[in-house]
């Protein structure tokens, strides 16, 4: 069954790839790095130039997670759905292949998509370290996308969960909704703060059980720059992670 899950993940894959978001991402981080190059800025912060690689390190490590999340949103989105529209599903049940088996292969394809597109925005961040002449931080790059790839595998897996049950604009609005609340977590944390009131205890209950992907991608930054990193946040992350995965497992189609 391992044999038929690869398969299934293998061509998914492949139409995954064929998409037009991959154009869409070459085009993404063209801009990054040509927003990101300029060095006409005068702003500065904590004594720095806007424009120097500190600040702009930082604020492209920001986008690239943003962006991926979202990326991971739209390249997750319709994978499950369009199988079961193409009214072929029944050639996988006859194979003996269960529906846990099914939807994970597409799954783990969607995850895979995933992080090829945000790997491919990590690598323009690369790119940027080597140009302004700090490749010291590319050893250090590498495990450190790693730990922003959770938030990515997270919001892929989400979607593709979602998609099994929901239609395709309610799986939507509500995975880039959690996206939104994981990548702001931080922002939102003090407003709710702010808000006080049954408002304040509803933005603290749904922080609570949606991962701070923001504490991700910041575990993730302050290890390319050498700096300490708090893995609690990863590892409730990772918790998240398998949570999410048993919808695989329990959520069903009955066509077939």
């Amino acid at each position: 069954m391992k044999n038929s899950m690869g398969i299934i993940m293998a061509n998914a894959w492949k139409e995954r790839m064929r998409r037009k978001e991959l154009y869409v991402i070459i085009a993404i981080a063209v801009l990054l790095i040509l927003f990101c190059s300029s060095d006409s800025a005068t702003i500065t912060m904590d004594g720095e130039a806007l424009t120097g690689f500190s600040n702009m390190f930082m604020i492209m490590h920001v986008l690239v997670h943003f962006i991926g999340c979202i990326l991971a949103v739209v390249l997750s989105l319709k994978t499950i759905p369009n199988e079961y529209e193409r009214k072929n599903s029944h050639l996988v049940w006859v194979r003996g292949i269960s529906q846990s088996e099914y939807h994970g292969g597409l799954a783990l394809a969607n995850i895979f998509a995933s992080l090829a597109a945000a790997g491919v925005l990590y690598l323009v961040l690369a790119v940027y370290a080597v140009a302004k002449g700090h490749a010291e931080v590319l050893p250090r790059m590498v495990p450190a996308f790693g730990i922003m790839a959770v938030s990515v595998i997270f919001v892929s897996l989400f979607t593709s969960v979602l998609s099994i049950k929901l239609p395709g604009m309610a799986a939507g609005a509500l995975a880039v909704l959690v996206a939104g609340f994981g990548v702001f977590h931080g922002v939102l944390d003090i407003f709710k703060n702010m808000l006080g009131g049954a408002g304040g205890k509803c933005l603290s209950f749904l922080l609570a059980i949606v991962p701070d992907l923001n504490g991700i991608q910041k575990a993730a930054y302050r290890l390319a720059t050498e700096k300490s990193v708090e893995t609690h946040v990863v590892w409730l992350g990772l918790l998240a992670l398998w949570i999410v995965s048993l919808g695989l497992v329990v959520f069903k189609r009955k066509e077939a």
